[in-house]
């Protein structure tokens, strides 16, 4: 666990936020929504994981890309895509988001979230000290949504609902409000 003297008071803030009861309870439902959502992708987009993993093998060069990116509470995660496939098909492929399948084991694992900050790589020194840090980095976010600058991931954090996750995943930039001393950027 951290210790207490690295804390900012954003995270402070944003931590007693999420251990009260009900927000646990959120966060509970949060995971067990990114096990169903992402077992169910899984078993529907199993022919594409199959028909890439079969091009894949012909290819010989292997079949992953992996990069070292920041977790919760700033912990290296090791996130793994399809290697690119050469010609139109393989843009194709790459288009349509094939080779992100994968990252729907590292969801499974409890490594990402569907929604959530971005995930830094690691020695950026951005978003290390902020309340980002508190949860899963996401497949997407406020970041990633063009919600506004990574900063407001560190406010998504602090003002976490379902309903904020909800309104992401479908496309939508919740309201977030910057804390006002901004301790990550």
């Amino acid at each position: 666990m951290e210790r207490e003297q690295h804390r900012s008071p954003d995270v402070e803030r944003a931590a007693r936020r999420l251990s009260r009861p009900r927000a646990r309870a959120a966060l509970a439902t949060k995971r067990l929504l990114d096990i169903v959502l992402a077992l169910a992708m899984i078993v529907a987009l199993l022919p594409l994981f199959v028909l890439v993993i079969v091009l894949l093998a012909f290819g010989g060069e292997g079949w992953f890309e992996q990069r070292t990116r920041l977790g919760r509470h700033g912990r290296p995660v090791v996130l793994s895509r399809f290697r690119e496939l050469p010609g139109a098909f393989g843009r194709l492929l790459g288009r349509i988001g094939a080779r992100d399948l994968p990252l729907l084991f590292a969801v499974l694992r409890g490594r990402l979230s569907f929604v959530g900050p971005r995930a830094l790589p690691a020695g950026t020194g951005y978003g290390h000290t902020g309340p980002r840090r508190l949860m899963a980095p996401g497949l997407t976010g406020p970041a990633q949504r063009g919600c506004g600058h990574e900063s407001l991931d560190d406010a998504y954090v602090e003002g976490w609902t379902l309903r904020v996750d909800a309104l992401l995943l479908v496309g939508r930039c919740p309201k977030l409000h910057q804390s006002v001393s901004n301790t990550s950027s």
